[in-house]
């Protein structure tokens, strides 16, 4: 973030949308936010974030920007991800408030005013809960695992989370001073210990376009959710370690004293191919374990930025720490 405490806030709210390939949603999505900010009757802005779009969803912005002031738009020189996106929306936001949605128009543009309703309640951070999701079943179960798995890593009891956000200024302010990479906001904005809201809000259909997350997004996703958050697969690793190493030893040992008995030799070449695949496939589960943890700490060495920015339009706030 380039605000601190003593910049007077000429902004009531920042609207952060990150963007990848979503030229058919825009301009309908630009009609309906801009209708629900100026009923709010408060200073704002619209921040698009043009993650390296590979379609003509920049040109549609820099349009919007040519008759909006109220838009403001920052070009990536490449595909970054949503969570890069959102946090350089927030390095440049002006607002006291910040607001996040998706371009897809999955989350509606109309049920900001019940965000803010909720953040006025005292709340830092607000969250909306989709009533029912419109994801095709894939999506839902990747939803219902990831909340399943944060309500057992994070500090704080939840009833769900989603991009689609309301925060205070501090807050995000206080987010850009963690230097980790790989960074998964929901859970960061719940570990950083601000009072955490939700309230229930719709969720429509995707309007135009593809989704962005596929089977590997949604795996690397799981992964720095679980790996910026606990130990526990390490700790998992080495204890199934240990019950394998004991039942192998068992194993030699029934054999051991079935051959002293019995006298019958230890049976069959399918059982030591069974084995050696067996524990092969754990010992190298367990190594991709380790490398994720190593390859997050390889990341901090290198202290690349999160982002680089090829274009921005409707702002002269220099951001020289991106990689914050």
């Amino acid at each position: 973030m380039n605000n601190s405490a003593d910049i007077k806030h000429y902004t009531k709210y920042s609207v952060v949308i990150p963007v990848f390939n979503e030229e058919g949603n825009l301009k309908v999505l630009y009609e309906r936010l801009t209708k629900v900010m100026v009923s709010l009757n408060e200073p704002y802005e619209i921040i698009f974030v043009d993650d390296g779009s590979a379609d003509d969803s920049y040109h549609i912005l820099k349009g919007l920007h040519d008759e909006d002031e109220h838009v403001k738009v920052i070009r990536f020189t490449r595909n970054f991800g949503q969570h890069p996106a959102i946090l350089a929306g927030f390095d440049f936001a002006q607002g006291e408030v910040l607001i996040t949605i998706d371009a897809d128009l999955q989350n509606p543009p109309e049920e900001i005013p019940k965000l803010l309703r909720k953040l006025d309640e005292g709340y830092e951070v607000v969250f909306g809960v989709f009533q029912a999701r419109k994801h095709n079943a894939f999506r839902r179960a990747g939803s219902a695992f990831s909340k399943w798995v944060l309500s057992r890593i994070l500090p704080v009891d939840v009833t769900g989370l989603s991009a689609f956000r309301a925060l205070r200024f501090d807050v995000a302010d206080q987010l850009s001073t963690l230097y980790e990479r790989s960074k998964f906001l929901d859970g960061l904005l719940c570990w950083m210990g601000y009072s955490v809201g939700t309230v229930e809000v719709k969720h429509a259909e995707r309007q135009a376009g593809k989704t962005k997350y596929n089977l590997f997004k949604l795996l690397g996703m799981w992964f720095d959710m679980v790996v910026s958050f606990t130990d526990m697969p390490l700790r998992a690793a080495t204890f199934g370690g240990i019950c394998l190493g004991l039942v192998g030893f068992l194993i030699a040992l029934f054999y051991l004293i079935r051959y002293f008995i019995y006298g019958f030799e230890v049976p069959g070449f399918a059982t030591i191919v069974i084995l050696i695949t067996v524990f092969a496939g754990i010992q190298l589960f367990c190594l991709g374990i380790l490398g994720e943890y190593i390859g997050r700490i390889i990341k901090g060495v290198r202290n690349r930025p999160e982002y680089i920015v090829r274009e921005k339009l409707g702002t002269d706030i220099e951001v020289h720490d991106s990689g914050k």
